[in-house]
This record gives C-alpha cells, sequence and structure tokens, in this order.
C-alpha cells in the first residue's frame, strides 16, 4: 500500500504537468525520511550513546517525533508550494456516504443475496489465513510468551465480531500481522545476545489492558480530525515501510528464500535444506509463495 501511495503521487503528477515531477520526488523524499530516520531512533537502544533510560525513551518517542517533525516541515510557508498531500479526512463523524447506520438487508434483492454466497466463501478463507497467520507469529516461541494459545477461541471470537460489523456495514476486523507484531515487540524487553552479537527478547509483558487503551485511544482520535489531516501521506507511506520492514526481521520463510540461493555447506547444520534437502525446501517454500499471492490477490 505504501509503494502503491506513492507511485499513485507520480502517475497523478505525469498526468497533470509530465515536466514538473516535483511533488512526487519531494513525497518519496518525505516517505524514505520518515523510513530511515524511524529505523534509526528504533535501533538507538542498541547503540552506546546516552544511558539505558534515555536510549529507551528515544526509542519509545522517536517514531512519534519522526511523523510529528515531518508533519511540521510539510506546515511551513516555504514548503506548501509542493502541494504535498495530506490526509483526507471528513470534518464531521460521519458514515460513508451519508448512509443510515443499519444496512438495509431486506432491500435487498434474494438472487443477489444469493450471488453473495461465493464471495463470502472466499472472504471466509481470507478471514482464517489472516488471523492464524497473524496469532502464530505472536505465538512463535522466539516471543517466549508464557499464555496459551487459543486458536478455536479466537475464531470463535472474530465470527461473532465480523458479523455484527456486517449488520451495521462497518469495516470489518482483520488480523493486523505488522501491528499485532509491533505490539508484542513494544512489549518486550530485549537483551543483546553476546554470542550472535543480536538483540533478542528477554521477556515479555503479557496483558490485555494495552490492547483496550491502544483501541480506546484510536477511538478518541475522532476528536482529533483538525490534527490529523494535517499529517502528509508520504509521511504514513514511510511509517508503513518501516513496519513492513521490521516485521520482515528474523522471518523464517524470508530466510528460506534467501538460503536456496546459498551454498549448501555454508548453511549452519539446523538449516531446514540440511535437514530436509534442498528440494523439499524449496517445495514446501515455493507453495507459501504461492499462498502468500493467493492472499494478496484475495485482499
Amino acid at each position: 500500500e505504501a509503494v502503491s501511495s506513492l507511485r499513485r503521487n507520480f502517475m497523478i503528477a505525469h498526468r497533470n504537468d509530465p515536466m514538473n515531477l516535483t511533488m512526487p520526488f519531494v513525497a518519496l523524499s518525505m516517505a524514505l525520511g520518515t523510513f530511515l530516520s524511524t529505523m534509526k531512533v528504533v535501533k538507538f537502544e542498541a547503540t552506546k550513546f546516552f544511558n539505558t533510560k534515555v536510549r529507551t525513551q528515544i526509542k519509545n518517542f522517536g517514531p512519534v517525533t519522526v511523523i510529528m517533525t515531518f508533519t511540521l516541515l510539510n506546515l511551513l510557508p516555504w514548503f506548501k508550494k509542493f502541494h504535498v498531500p495530506t490526509l483526507i479526512v471528513p470534518d464531521t463523524f460521519q458514515l460513508a456516504g451519508g448512509r443510515s447506520f443499519l444496512v438495509g438487508l431486506k432491500d435487498i434483492p434474494t438472487n443477489y443475496r444469493m450471488l453473495c454466497a461465493l464471495p463470502a466463501l472466499l472472504l471466509t478463507a481470507l478471514f482464517f489465513m489472516d488471523q492464524n497467520i497473524s496469532v502464530r507469529l505472536v505465538n512463535s516461541p522466539d516471543n517466549k510468551l508464557k499464555k496459551g494459545p487459543a486458536y478455536n477461541v479466537d475464531m470463535v471470537a472474530l465470527g461473532v465480531i465480523t458479523g455484527v460489523l456486517s449488520i451495521f456495514g462497518l469495516p470489518w476486523m482483520c488480523g493486523a500481522t505488522v501491528q499485532s507484531m509491533n505490539h508484542v515487540r513494544a512489549m518486550s524487553e530485549t537483551r543483546l545476545n553476546p554470542e550472535t552479537n543480536e538483540i533478542e527478547i528477554a521477556r515479555v509483558t503479557e496483558t490485555r489492558l494495552t490492547g483496550f487503551i491502544i483501541h480506546a485511544m484510536l477511538a478518541s482520535t475522532v476528536m482529533l480530525l483538525p490534527l490529523i489531516k494535517t499529517i502528509p501521506i508520504p509521511v504514513v507511506s514511510g511509517v508503513f515501510l518501516f513496519l513492513g520492514r521490521k516485521l520482515m526481521t528474523g522471518n523464517s520463510f524470508l530466510k528460506r528464500i534467501t538460503d536456496a540461493f546459498a551454498e549448501r555447506r555454508r548453511l549452519p547444520d539446523n538449516n531446514p535444506i540440511n535437514l530436509l534437502g534442498r528440494k523439499k525446501t524449496l517445495i514446501y517454500t515455493g507453495m507459501q509463495v504461492l499462498c502468500l499471492l493467493g492472499l494478496f490477490g484475495f485482499k
């Protein structure tokens, strides 16, 4: 989505004035600046500068500071001439198109309801895959969680929530893979492994309170609509690029893709290629790639 947004800026500018691509390049610079700056402040915790408390504060509040800095930059009079697009937010709280709160299901013809069964089946598969991918990533042994998984309960809750949201015509709930993983990392205490020289999770504070507080704060942003509409879209794209890149760190699926081109004897003994063979690993990884492409296609 972030790349599509940046690409859209070039397409719009080229359609309006092919000789003037200043705006899309400025937007691209803001997105890359947000991405690189956020990566730097998050990694600051592992540096040697200042003490542990200061480094932790910079890591926790650095991304917000980066967003505010680029937003203030876009508000400067000399910068407004670039016309960098900002978030489109309505002035008042309302449903899309000014429709009523409840969906008029009785107004839909019966034959249309029957035709909706096929996409509903595909959406059910999408919800199942999206939810399970997110939950299994969160419950990875690397995160060292103590609370046991409850996959069946998760699916029941997801089904009930989806049914209620459908009646009111509200956006469906999704697994929110990137947000879920970043929530786990935010609740984690990390340490530097002297053997691998990498940051690893020591323990995770497991609580439901943070989830409720986060979504309560998200709901409260309705009161901040005049401020939210000043945030440049490229800045949001840069944040999405950072979240996606962060999720790729330590991902075994991506690691197997790169290992497919590596020399076998240079791989560790516990590598899937050495344990199962290159052919079986490639077949399994290829099936995962096809499933991932199918997931993107459904979305």
